[in-house]
């Protein structure tokens, strides 16, 4: 923030993933001018695709909608004065968004009790689970664990799939991907975590039964 008061610059916040996170107790989101949430298939709230965008400032709000609704004139039907993009939701979808943002506090309470069962069912084994630090409260969008030696981290999942789990790798650091490659960079940290974390199923509906049952496949894993 102090940067961008400094060179009168927009901070825009990108919140994809973080629909419930707090950081000092005020809402991620809420720090910048402008910020975006992803209502993707997998997200906390999702609307199956597409997402929200939120600002503070009026002007800006009347920009980012001139500019989603293909740059048409809010004067002239069908006239397109700017180039713009057919960034709107649908009707339909915007509904399955609202119906889940009226019960987003027990959504939100079911994903921590499911990290929860993960953190406790996985206690002394060569991994960790996700933490929350400091003064944040986390929304648990994804319940990852991190794995001790990178080894072990495609033959478990491979363990998992045997007992028709589905699981997904951490991100790959943008740095490793083909398009980026010829810079070569090195961030160790970010290709640690990319080579040693997966993401175990999150999704808030899952049972104690279905969860227990993940948690015996990882142990039975490093038994």
């Amino acid at each position: 923030m102090s940067i961008c008061k400094e060179y009168g610059l927009l901070l825009i916040e990108d919140c994809a993933e973080a629909f419930g996170t707090y950081y000092h107790d005020q809402h991620v989101g809420t720090f910048g001018d402008v910020a975006t949430f992803s209502f993707f298939g997998n997200k906390t709230l999702t609307t199956g695709e597409g997402g929200m965008v939120t600002m503070k400032d009026k002007s800006l709000y009347a920009r980012a909608a001139h500019l989603k609704n293909q740059g048409v004139s809010s004067n002239i039907q069908y006239w397109h004065d700017i180039v713009g993009y057919n960034y709107r939701m649908t009707n339909i979808c915007a509904a399955i968004g609202l119906a889940q943002l009226e019960k987003v506090d027990e959504i939100l309470a079911k994903k921590r009790q499911l990290a929860e069962w993960y953190k406790e069912g996985l206690k002394n084994l060569p991994l960790k689970t996700h933490e929350e630090i400091g003064n944040v409260r986390h929304s648990f969008w994804m319940c990852s664990i991190l794995l001790n030696e990178a080894k072990d981290r495609d033959p478990l999942r491979e363990h998992l799939k045997a007992a028709h789990i589905e699981t997904r790798p951490l991100f790959y650091p943008a740095h490793l991907m083909s398009m980026y490659e010829k810079q070569k960079e090195e961030h160790p940290i970010a290709e640690s975590l990319g080579s040693r974390g997966i993401n175990l199923p999150s999704w808030p509906g899952m049972t104690r039964e279905q969860t227990n049952k993940i948690i015996s496949m990882i142990r039975e894993y490093f038994a």
